[in-house]
């Protein structure tokens, strides 16, 4: 603004006083030259009364001629000489203020247009602090999702939990009543032994083994069904576990899309923790749960080894070690198997994620080029809509560098690469100046790194 007031004050103020000179010269020439003209005619009227008075008689000196009055044609003149140097000067006086008024008119389209760019800005701020606010109102919502879903997840948990806690208690009294029973039976069988005599306890012994045999082959099958059971569950729960997980990565990722791609990263990065800690928490309380009803069974099974023969005891207990053994290795591959998943789940959902962020910072700078390149080519076309031409300049060409505040308005405009005509180097900086300001993008990053201060080759054709 400064720049502009003192391109309309300077050339002013010298026009204003080159036009008063021109005025206070003409005045003192018309004075001078009517002064002048007064001395010569009363001079000749004065010449005129001289005589030769060699050889004659003294005659009486004449009365001195008085000077002839100004003539109407000159004081008419000389009213017009005066109401011309009037009307020049009103004329002078009407243009200056007709400049002046031109300059204050200029002045006040410039501070509108600043105006104008303001508010723009200010209203972009705004939409930018409401984009954000939406922004920010849809990451609390998913946020609160995220918390709903895990709350969820917690109660079927528990469920899971107390399910598990019921079907123990029930083993432990099917267990009970199996133990009472057994020990009413071992209490007859130990009485009609004893009525029996010798070899009621020798067939006795017979049975028991044969009875011991074949509850130890029914306790084994049930056994295998429980397991069976539980896997087939464990299994299924496993399944439903991993679709709800696909859903919900699903989910995530039609949120991820509208959000920046740090968020994304974030938000699968949370999901997956959460995922581990809930696959964490619901192996640990299987393992926990099968080492209980080992533990139960263990026991059961000593107990009823202690009744029975040592070598139905030994002959139990190495099928227990074997089960376990085998119950273990499995459950050891399932972890090592879903662990190997997780990872190359996590590492292609990472090269995805870093697949798109190289995705968007490529259209990102495209576009960046692509508006740059456009702004460039409409500051080239307006420089030249304002540019006056002089003449019998064509051909030419030079390099200005320009400084540029950030909505466009030229702060200084100067040639670093000349034309050789020093005339045409001017009218291209005043053809700069006069386009101010410049259309220059919106983008504050893009307008700091390319057009704060840039430089363009100006070639009209």
């Amino acid at each position: 603004m400064d720049s502009q007031k003192k391109r309309f004050s300077w050339p002013f103020i010298l026009a204003l006083a080159l036009h008063i000179t021109i005025l206070a010269l003409f005045a003192l020439g018309s004075l001078f030259k009517y002064t002048e003209e007064e001395s010569k005619s009363a001079q000749e009227i004065i010449n005129a009364t001289i005589v030769d008075e060699t050889g004659k008689q003294a005659e009486p000196e004449p009365e001195a001629v008085k000077p002839e009055p100004a003539r109407p044609d000159q004081r008419l003149a000389e009213e017009q000489r005066k109401q011309q140097a009037e009307a020049d000067l009103k004329a002078e006086q009407a243009l200056h203020q007709a400049e002046a008024e031109k300059a204050q008119a200029e002045a006040k389209r410039i501070e509108a247009q600043k105006a104008k760019a303001e508010a723009e800005k200010a209203e972009a701020r705004k939409k930018a602090e409401a984009e954000a606010k939406a922004k920010q109102a849809e990451i609390a919502k998913a946020k609160q999702d995220e918390a709903a879903e895990a709350e969820k997840k917690k109660a079927e948990a528990a469920k899971a939990e107390a399910a598990a806690k019921a079907r123990q208690a029930e083993i432990a009294k099917s267990k009970a009543e199996a133990e009472a029973a057994a020990k009413s039976k071992a209490e007859a069988e130990k009485a009609a032994k004893v009525k029996a005599g010798a070899e009621a306890a020798r067939v006795k012994a017979q049975a028991d083994e044969a009875a011991a045999k074949a509850k130890q082959a029914e306790i084994e099958k049930t056994k295998a069904k429980v397991e069976a059971a539980e896997d087939a569950k464990i299994k299924a729960e496993a399944e439903k576990a991993e679709a709800r997980k696909k859903v919900e990565a699903s989910a995530k990722a039609k949120q991820v899309e509208k959000a920046q791609a740090e968020a994304k990263q974030r938000e699968a990065e949370k999901a997956k923790a959460e995922a581990e800690k809930a696959a964490k928490v619901k192996a640990e309380a299987a393992k926990k749960k099968a080492e209980a009803e080992k533990a139960e069974a263990r026991k059961k099974a000593e107990a009823e080894a202690k009744a029975k023969q040592a070598e139905i005891a030994k002959s139990k207990a190495e099928a227990e070690a074997a089960a376990k053994s085998k119950a273990e290795a499995e459950k050891a591959a399932k972890v090592k198997a879903g662990a190997e998943a997780a990872r190359v789940k996590a590492q292609a959902d990472e090269a995805a994620a870093k697949a798109k962020q190289a995705e968007i910072a490529n259209a990102k700078a495209a576009a960046a080029q692509a508006e740059a390149e456009k702004a460039k080519k409409d500051i080239k076309q307006k420089v030249n809509r304002s540019w006056i031409r002089p003449t019998d300049k064509t051909g030419l060409k030079c390099t200005i560098r320009v400084r540029l505040m950030s909505d466009g308005t030229v702060i200084d405009a100067s040639v670093i690469s000349s034309s050789g005509d020093d005339i045409f180097d001017r009218s291209a900086e005043n053809a700069v100046n006069k386009a101010s300001p410049l259309p220059v993008p919106k983008d504050k990053n893009l307008f700091a790194k390319e057009f704060r201060s840039f430089q363009f080759v100006f070639e009209p054709k």
